[in-house]
């Protein structure tokens, strides 16, 4: 059988191919990479949980924290060994993401986007990667995908115009990826307008996820990421990353990355609301201990198992695709769709459980610089995302559980049933 060192002296070899090797050792070397991460990222949480106050009244992550992240080597997850990242495993990102969340969710949040997409660029051409990761493998691209600016083709590309909403830590990016219905257009920072002044929110206030504008502004086409490429297992990328990290599901990966930041926030909360009941007595009644109350002890242990039930899915679905992956083999897409919607479950899981123990934290919580009425306005804002939407993800999920035919393929949306 071949080796990976053989892949690696051909990188061009075809998919197809390449699936037919031993990729024991990738896998093995992507899990320790993983593992060397989540060691350093338990070693930046007291300092992240310590700005979470300033992340909030800021209005964007502080420059320390993303400082912080950097040096646990989480921007560079999924950028491609051949620029110094590390293809680490998408489980062990995860969970880091999940610690950083327990301390600060808009940091973990900002974390999740901001990385996601460069295994987006690590699907795009090598000239594009030798573009973006051109100064280091921490590199960051925030992203804004509904259609809604002005794209014009153009000879060589595009010209846009207009402008995108909702654009995670685009503070702390150097490109961001802009949506244009079957494409995406790559543009660095410098090209942008961010609007500060568009960022007015209760939830998650910490990710500045601002509006920004374009005046015809040249979009070359090796800067364009085309759905189509993906959808027909033609992405150019897999020219020089032809390894097991990328066969992944781009919209899998994509569309499970904040219910990393939801998880980890719901239990944080929950752990918050335990220390907080341990010295709390009830001012109504007898005065005694409210952690002595047994409605308390049903609510919590039912939060909690359900939170990290969903946790524990989480993970070992994601364990389970990547191993598939370095199988040589492509997950179904009754598997993906499962994922998908266990992915959304799971923010329903988390807002619905916290709210359950919310009548019972008391008057104290309400206050706006008590954590727990923090947690829950950053799982309501969560729960309104996209990927949360449990309601498409059912139907998506039974409907291939039936057999029933699809939505055919058209544009980024469509595309995560089929990739």
């Amino acid at each position: 059988m071949s080796t990976l060192s053989d892949s690696l002296e051909s990188p061009t070899v075809a998919v197809s191919n390449a699936r037919q090797l031993d990729w024991s050792a990738y896998r093995e070397r992507a899990l320790s990479a993983g593992r060397g991460y989540l060691k350093a990222v338990d070693g930046i949480l007291d300092g992240v949980r310590s700005r979470r106050a300033q992340s909030e009244a800021e209005g964007r992550v502080p420059d320390a924290t993303i400082r912080d992240m950097i040096g646990t080597g989480l921007f560079r997850a999924f950028t491609p060994l051949r620029y110094g990242g590390l293809e680490m495993d998408p489980a062990s990102f995860f969970e880091g993401i999940m610690k950083i969340a327990a301390a600060d969710a808009s940091a973990a949040w900002v974390a999740g986007q901001l990385n996601v997409h460069a295994f987006e660029i690590a699907l795009m051409s090598e000239r594009m990667q030798d573009e973006f990761w051109a100064d280091g493998p921490d590199t960051r691209a925030s992203s804004s995908y509904a259609p809604i600016g002005k794209p014009v083709e153009v000879d060589g590309g595009f010209r846009l115009s207009g402008t995108w909403t909702f654009s995670s830590g685009v503070d702390h990016a150097q490109w961001v990826i802009l949506g244009g219905g079957d494409k995406a257009f790559v543009v660095p920072i410098s090209d942008i307008s961010i609007d500060h002044g568009s960022w007015d929110v209760q939830g998650l206030k910490g990710t500045g996820s601002k509006s920004v504008t374009l005046t015809d502004v040249f979009v070359p086409e090796y800067r364009i990421h085309r759905f189509v490429d993906t959808y027909n297992d033609k992405n150019p990328g897999w020219a020089v990353n032809n390894v097991p990290l990328y066969w992944v599901s781009f919209l899998g990966l994509f569309n499970s990355t904040p219910t990393n930041t939801v998880l980890g926030t719901g239990l944080g909360g929950i752990n918050t609301f335990i220390e907080q009941s341990r010295v709390r007595l009830t001012r109504q009644g007898t005065g005694s201990p409210i952690a002595q109350n047994p409605f308390l002890h049903l609510k919590v242990a039912q939060a909690l198992t359900r939170i990290d039930t969903a946790r524990v899915r989480h993970l070992q679905n994601w364990r389970d695709l990547f191993d598939v992956a370095c199988r040589g083999e492509e997950a179904s897409p009754l598997e993906r769709m499962r994922v998908r919607f266990e992915s959304a479950q799971a923010n329903a899981t988390c807002f619905e459980s916290f709210a359950e123990v919310w009548p019972i934290a008391g008057a104290a919580a309400t206050a706006s610089d008590n954590p727990l009425q923090q947690t829950f306005r950053d799982l309501m804002a969560a729960r309104n995302h996209g990927s949360a939407g449990v309601e498409l993800a059912s139907g998506l999920y039974i409907k291939t559980l039936f057999g029933l035919p699809p939505v055919p393929f058209s544009d980024f949306g469509t595309l995560a049933y089929y990739k």
